[in-house]
């Protein structure tokens, strides 16, 4: 074989791993989910919506996937601030901005409702590769019992992960983080007891895989905390750069590229 077959060799088959490499775009869903309850005062609610709007700016608007946010919020009942939408460049501003517009509904923490409906938006649009809920709640479910056959339900019909942010004082013991935790460990994996309580905001899991509750002290923290959970949950699904990593091969077909020339070079000074 000559040199010039064997170059033409090696660059075929890095186009074809490369080829290989190459994967469709994932379509990540993203709900995040708001208790608007009585016991969430307007300015706290209003707190909540202008720090998600906020965190929302992480969503990537380009690369390799693409990120559909859906947002709701509940109280008497759940109601949609923003339908399952494809977040781009032109539209993220007008999604934060519709972020802003939620409106506290007061009565009860239905969460168990408020799983259901949402999971009901993402499935009635066709569930993405990965389905992710986010809850944002500053009390004890009205059911737990409800609440955790919903958050099953919700896996059971292709929800890959739901993790809570435990606001304030009020969800604030041991017992009733444990109850969220076993609510997150439900809709992540089918088992209750494989939730966790998250102990930082720089050691968050990865909600793909482990359901969890965050602690976080009043509603002026919770900037901080649904940031975090953004962030982490962008990289764990692939979006932090939109940089395709090298295939495993291609280090010894570019070495393999490298000897070549030099053969070439050492046969043209001959």
């Amino acid at each position: 074989m000559t040199v010039n077959n064997t170059l033409r060799g090696a660059t075929a088959a890095i186009c074809i791993v490369f080829g290989a490499g190459t994967a469709s775009a994932a379509v990540i869903d993203l709900g995040f989910v708001l208790d608007g309850s009585g016991s969430v005062s307007s300015y706290d609610f209003d707190s909540a919506t202008a720090a998600l709007s906020a965190a929302l700016s992480q969503i990537p608007t380009s690369g390799d996937n693409e990120y559909r946010v859906a947002v709701t919020s509940y109280g008497y009942s759940s109601y949609t601030v923003v339908p399952p939408t494809v977040v781009t460049a032109a539209n993220i501003a007008s999604i934060q901005s519709t972020v802003l517009t939620a409106y506290k509904d007061d009565g009860g923490t239905d969460t168990a409702g408020a799983i259901t409906y949402i999971t009901d938006l993402f499935l009635d649009d066709g569930l993405g590769d990965t389905t992710l809920i986010n809850i944002t709640t500053d009390g004890s479910p009205n059911s737990q019992s409800l609440t955790e056959n919903a958050a099953l339900t919700a896996n059971t019909a292709g929800v890959d992960g739901i993790s809570l942010e435990a606001v304030g004082s009020g969800v604030s013991s041991p017992y009733a983080l444990s109850n969220m935790a076993r609510i997150a460990g439900l809709g992540t994996s089918g088992d209750a007891d494989a939730g966790v309580i998250a102990a930082d905001l720089d050691s968050l899991p990865n909600a793909t895989d482990t359901g969890f509750v965050i602690p976080v002290a009043d509603f002026d923290a919770y900037g901080a905390a649904i940031e975090a959970k953004i962030g982490q949950v962008i990289d764990d699904t692939g979006g932090d750069t939109g940089v395709v990593p090298l295939p495993a091969a291609m280090p010894m077909l570019l070495a393999g590229l490298g000897v070549f020339g030099f053969v070439r070079r050492r046969q043209t000074a001959g």
